[in-house]
């Protein structure tokens, strides 16, 4: 009970703080909240923990939700799974349950009758050291009496008894029964029961947000990553104190999940004012005998005259692999209906899970799926339903799945989330918004797009209810002259658009040029109405710097048509583009290059890369070498997926940090039969230990190596089962794991 106690002291100081901090809050304040801090989640385990949120009158320009997922001390688990985040919000509506409410409990329990006695009582047993009869005073038991018609579930009074009406036994000396006494009682209880309704408030979850881990089985204990989710709309759920619940749906020891709230004082582009769940859980699809619909039926909202503006917020993930592999790996349609008319249909599917920033995973992280990749966001489709609810009406929404039907034995379903979310009306006439930096942009989540030379990528968005037609930008490096970018286009409010800059000034003034900035102006031509959304900052790193002359090697794997390369500079000009390719081939192309900025881009067509383990396309490679002398400039990745996109510059650094290279692993063929070969560059020599283990952590080969920069060797499981193996490299500085598929 101390522990209860001192929770909810803590809990009173934070909110005492948390309030006289927002007496002194103002327009662009932020308000940091953590709430999970690296809690340890494993076993299809659910994680409840209280954050002291904002009190209610303040609003928010912007709420941002950086949910992190690492590796707990025991490791992160090999597979993919579902992280729920969610509000135990409460309603506010009661219902009541007709519960029974008896006349007494015994240690919880509530008997029919009891027989006691007042006075101490004995229980007789064999003393087997001794060997006779001996006896020891009867525990008592708790009776506690419940007779307060008015609150028949409050104690009323309680006895410490003893029991009655048992007998005690009497033993000879081999410890036989020789006789027996009937103990009697002195006191009689009878139970009865009375049916009342208990009356309680409605909580409800609502989804903040949804991840699903990535195949962690690679990942060494201090990885983590950090996705990024604008949640202003769900203001009205992040007020007081609210519980916050995170679930995990792995069946294993899994990951540590860390979330941090930030509110960002000021005006939204329209003030969220109620959030309604329409849908909520995991469904059955295509099961015949119990459909999807039987859950999905329509439901109606009275919707206030002071409701002018909605949206419905659908979160959907497909998931088992019945018939036609689906609801994962099958791409079906919801449609959203409005009063009986369908106004939306939104494909479930996701395309480009090859061109997730969390690259060699440990598993197939690179297979499209139902709206979702390993290791990623599920992504949130948001329906505007303005133009056809009527305030100060009732409103019937119905979402409906494409019809299937599931023959196998496999679970197909879909998690779903639908929220109805109304609005204010804009609290702008003409106001725009810089949202993201895309490039330049140091951030894992855009590892893809980066590092850049030229050409930044942001996405801008129209947060005024007059059409966005025009916009000035305003860019540049921290201390470099700033450049500038006239955009013309036709935004709609609450609409979105990412924009391709010019060139970048790099010529910065100070000796940490890390910082990218970039300000938005003039839209329409006349005076922004908000400033404190026109601004947005991003740290940045640097391309290498090559010599003018170096190698590109490609070395193609077996699926050599999928495979596809080219170098452009800065203006798009293609300076070199792939000859026609053949199976396993190496090709080496020596460049001799002017000063400037450059790209390579490797592209797979079959989304699979140049190695992976999961298929028989074998293992191909690409590296830049030094052209006068022997070494390496760049490994890339050759389990990249879709493609892949490197840049550099040439003549000129953009900052003092020179090439840094990192240990490149390569595992062919995979699978493998006879032999595979291992196929290790380091940056530096280092005393390694290579070891081969079966896939529950069974050692079948280990050597030691010192003070090695480079090995090529061949190796052999013999007559180990057909199978996938973990073959591992570790050094002074690293360690390194790929999955082999061993067919035997």
């Amino acid at each position: 009970m101390q522990k209860l106690y001192t929770r909810f002291s803590i809990l009173a100081v934070a909110l005492l703080c948390l309030l006289s901090n927002y007496s002194k809050a103002a327009e662009g304040d932020t308000t940091k909240i953590r709430v999970h801090d690296a809690v340890h989640m494993d076993w299809y385990g659910q994680y409840l923990q209280w954050g002291v949120f904002p009190q209610p009158g303040t609003t928010f320009r912007r709420i941002n939700l950086d949910l992190t997922i690492g590796c707990p001390p025991t490791g992160c688990s090999d597979w993919d799974y579902t992280v729920l985040v969610e509000a135990r919000h409460k309603t506010g509506q009661f219902d009541s349950t007709l519960t029974p409410a008896p006349l007494y409990t015994v240690n919880g329990n509530s008997p029919d009758s009891i027989f006691s006695n007042l006075n101490q009582a004995y229980i007789t047993f064999y003393d087997t050291l001794n060997m006779i009869t001996d006896s020891s005073v009867a525990g008592q038991f708790w009776i506690m009496t419940h007779n307060n018609p008015n609150d028949p579930f409050a104690v009323s009074d309680s006895d410490y008894v003893y029991p009655g009406n048992y007998y005690n036994y009497y033993f000879d000396n081999s410890g036989n029964v020789i006789d027996s006494i009937l103990v009697g009682y002195d006191q009689t209880w009878i139970n009865s029961v009375n049916m009342v309704y208990v009356v309680f408030e409605i909580v409800e979850l609502q989804e903040i947000a949804r991840v699903i881990t990535p195949y962690g089985g690679y990942y060494g204990l201090t990885w983590k990553n950090t996705w990024h989710f604008d949640i202003t709309d769900l203001a009205p759920l992040l007020q007081d104190s609210v519980e916050i619940r995170a679930f995990y749906s792995g069946w294993s020891d899994g990951f540590a999940i860390t979330l941090d709230f930030e509110f960002i004082e000021g005006t939204p582009p329209r003030t969220p004012l109620q959030i309604r769940n329409v849908y909520k859980g995991s469904f059955p699809f295509g099961n015949a005998a119990n459909p999807i619909e039987n859950y999905l039926i329509p439901k109606s909202f009275d919707i206030d005259s002071s409701e002018v503006m909605s949206m419905l917020r659908v979160i959907p993930s497909g998931h088992g692999a019945g018939t036609q592999n689906c609801a994962e790996f099958c791409a079906k349609n919801y449609k959203v209906k409005v009063d009986g008319i369908q106004q939306f249909q939104q494909l479930v599917w996701r395309t480009d899970c090859g061109m997730n920033p969390l690259m060699h995973q440990a598993g197939t992280w690179i297979y499209d799926r139902a709206n979702w990749c390993p290791g990623e966001k599920v992504i949130i489709r948001e329906h505007e339903l303005t133009p056809v609810i009527t305030p100060g009406t009732t409103v019937s929404l119905d979402l409906d799945f494409d019809t299937y039907t599931n023959s196998s034995t496999n679970g197909a379903s879909y998690i779903l989330s639908t929220q109805l979310i109304t609005y204010s009306a804009p609290n702008k006439l003409l106001d725009a918004s810089i949202e993201e930096i895309i490039a330049p942009n140091y951030d894992m989540n855009y590892s893809r797009f980066n590092p850049i030379c030229n050409n930044p990528k942001v996405v801008i968005r129209n947060t005024g209810s007059t059409i966005l037609n025009s916009l000035v930008i305003t860019y540049g490096i921290k201390g470099a002259p700033q450049s500038t970018y006239t955009w013309n286009g036709n935004l709609a409010f609450n609409q979105y658009e990412e924009v391709q800059l010019g060139g970048i000034n790099w010529s910065s003034s100070t000796n940490t040029p890390d910082e990218f900035e970039v300000v938005i102006s003039d839209p329409n031509g006349n005076t922004d109405q908000y400033a404190f959304n026109d601004t947005l900052r991003s740290y940045l790193n640097f391309p290498p710097e090559f010599p003018s002359s170096f190698v590109l090697l490609v070395k193609t794997n077996n699926a050599y048509w999928e495979t596809s390369y080219n170098i452009k500079d800065d203006m798009g000009n293609i300076i070199l583009i792939n000859p026609p390719l053949s199976a396993n081939t190496f090709y080496y192309d020596t460049l001799s290059l002017t000063p400037g900025c450059y790209e390579f881009n490797l592209n797979d067509s079959g989304k699979d890369g140049l190695s992976f383990f999961a298929n028989n396309d074998g293992t191909g490679y690409a590296r830049f070498l030094k052209a006068s002398t022997t070494g390496a400039l760049k490994y890339l990745e050759a389990d990249f997926g879709t493609s892949l996109s490197f840049k550099f510059t040439v003549g000129y650094l953009l900052s003092e940090p020179a090439i840094e290279l990192e240990p490149a692993l390569l595992v062919y063929p995979n699978p493998a039969s006879e032999s595979f070969t291992l196929d290790l560059n380091l940056p530096q020599n280092e005393n390694i230990t290579i070891t081969i283990t079966d896939m529950s952590g069974k050692l079948l080969l280990k050597e030691d190596f010192k003070n090695v920069g480079q090995i090529v060797k061949k190796f052999t499981l013999n007559d180990s089962p057909a199978g996938l193996y973990l073959v591992r490299v570790t050094g002074d500085s690293f360690n390194l794991v790929r999955k082999l598929m061993w067919n035997n």
